[in-house]
């Protein structure tokens, strides 16, 4: 479920009786931006994937962007930077 910073603080302070002060009020939005952030690097690393599986298996750069959605030198980007160098 996605809920913002201040609704989590609100169900601490009216479900479970826990005041809610300043450092808490900090520690909760630092826990949501790094779940925040845990799940950015995992999308990225799954349109990585895509985009590598799709260059396996044939698809042209441009192709593979139109499909993603993304410009053909992001797509080029992540093709270089996953290839073995000496290949």
């Amino acid at each position: 479920m996605e809920l913002t910073a201040a609704e989590k603080l609100g169900i601490i302070e009216a479900e479970y009786s826990i005041p809610i002060d300043d450092k808490l009020r900090k520690d909760v939005s630092a826990m949501c931006n790094l779940s925040q952030g845990i799940r950015e690097k995992g999308r990225a690393e799954e349109g990585e994937r895509i985009i590598l599986n799709m260059h396996r298996k044939g698809y042209t750069p441009e192709q593979i962007a139109e499909i993603v959605e993304k410009t053909i030198d992001e797509v080029e980007a992540v093709i270089r930077k996953r290839e073995p160098v000496l290949a």
